[in-house]
């Protein structure tokens, strides 16, 4: 038999999830990774990036509900790996914050997307004042 010392109930999910590792304050290793379980204080996932224990960890996951149904929420966490087995690494988390991502429905742009955009929208007045002359 085998004794549960967890505090917390761990919640399975299979959802993508983004970190970057840190070593001493610089970012060592960015990447995508697939949690397996979650709780108020840890998270499991797997990932093709090894980690190592005691690094420092910022990670992020799209929450599987929306604000009042129709508003994408974002889970950001900060924290450190505690263990790396098996290819499943263990986040404790130390603060979360959820944010707000757009409406459900619409397409996510990243950020390259978004900055490709507005500089598209800044050049677009020097196109047409120069066909103009």
């Amino acid at each position: 038999m085998t004794i549960e010392r967890r505090a917390r109930q761990r919640f399975p999910l299979n959802l993508e999830l983004r970190f970057t590792a840190y070593k001493r304050g610089l970012p060592l290793i960015q990447g995508r990774g697939e949690v397996a379980n979650i709780s108020s204080r840890g998270v499991a996932f797997r990932t093709e990036t090894t980690l190592m224990p005691n690094l420092s960890i910022e990670a992020s996951i799209e929450w599987p509900v929306a604000l009042n149904g129709d508003c994408v929420l974002r889970v950001t966490m900060e924290g450190r790996v505690l263990r790396v087995q098996n290819g499943l690494s263990v986040m404790r988390v130390e603060r979360y914050e959820f944010r707000t991502g757009g409406r459900v429905g619409t397409p996510s742009t990243s950020e390259i997307e978004v900055l490709k955009q507005r500089i598209g929208n800044l050049l677009v007045p020097a196109v047409a004042s120069r066909q103009c002359v």
